[in-house]
């Protein structure tokens, strides 16, 4: 239940109007809707007394930053409700949920038109806002309020596998198997462990990623080889000697990364935790003929 009502100055007789409003016994959680290519299929943004739909605020997704924690935001209350009523103050919560209701929980000291978050853990997260008018004898606390859902972007922990196809791990330079061996992405997951606010989130899986792919030869990992595929497998064709490793960076397709290196997502191929090495041996050429001792 919420308690709301209007506050009179000191001296005067404080009355308090509560209201048996259900809104508070329901949950209003965030759907993502999968493939997870956009904000709007994660269902971040504002909504108005806990009443669908959400509208879209593209800047509700967030990237964990691991040096900082996580991401900082800062949320902005309008400095009016639109009918003509200046807001003096407000109240912030934070939303958590048992999976059934949803708790509103008082951030205590903040009561400014600005609310700083930061260290935000990745998943979902709801907060709200109430408006407070003081016209010099009466303080009057909005009826309705104001949530956004944020969502903050998970690392992910990549895994992968190969299937050789039967061929060796090694092959001469002329000889490329014609089956290649198979690289593959097995999963994506994301781990949302901190975050403790009770909203469901999204499986790695669910999120439509891009890839790209790189072999590192003779240990060179300055200079990898960008192997040119953007999908979840590659296939080995390499005929240049030397010997190989491999690894792909995984990328959100949700959120444009920008210069955030900290983004991008790397696994390594590996057979049975150690790094996959295909070892390309040079084809000798034809050997040379010379006449050596003669008896005739």
């Amino acid at each position: 239940m919420k308690s709301f009502g209007i506050f009179l100055k000191k001296g005067l007789v404080i009355l308090f109007l509560t209201c048996a409003v259900p809104a508070f016994a329901q949950i209003v959680a965030p759907v993502p809707t999968t493939p997870v290519s956009t904000p709007e299929n994660l269902d971040v943004g504002s909504l108005t007394n806990n009443t669908l739909p959400v509208t879209t605020i593209n800047d509700a997704v967030l990237f964990y930053d691991p040096s900082t924690s996580g991401p900082s935001i800062t949320l902005t209350a309008s400095l009016d409700d639109g009918q003509g009523n200046t807001f003096t103050g407000y109240e912030w919560y934070n939303i958590t949920t048992d999976g059934t209701t949803e708790t509103e929980n008082l951030i205590a000291g903040e009561a400014t038109q600005n609310l700083t978050l930061t260290q935000l853990a990745p998943g979902y997260h709801k907060f709200r806002v109430y408006g407070l008018v003081d016209d010099g004898s009466v303080i009057c606390q909005s009826d309705d309020f104001e949530d956004i859902i944020l969502f903050v972007l998970s690392p992910l922990t990549v895994d992968t596998a190969f299937d050789t196809n039967g061929n060796p791990l090694a092959y001469c330079a002329t000889d490329v198997p014609a089956t290649p061996i198979e690289l593959s992405v097995t999963s994506l997951n994301a781990d949302y462990s901190a975050n403790t606010n009770g909203y469901a989130n999204p499986a790695g899986n669910d999120f439509e990623v891009s890839y790209a792919w790189y072999a590192v030869k003779d240990g060179d990992t300055v200079n990898p080889i960008d192997l040119a595929t953007t999908t979840d497998t590659y296939s080995v064709t390499l005929t240049d000697p030397g010997t190989y490793t491999f690894y792909v960076e995984v990328e959100y397709v949700v959120k444009d990364k920008g210069s955030r290196d900290y983004v991008t997502y790397t696994g390594n191929v590996q057979d049975a935790g150690v790094d996959l090495e295909i070892v390309v041996s040079p084809t000798p050429g034809a050997p040379t003929i010379t006449i050596g001792s003669v008896t005739d």
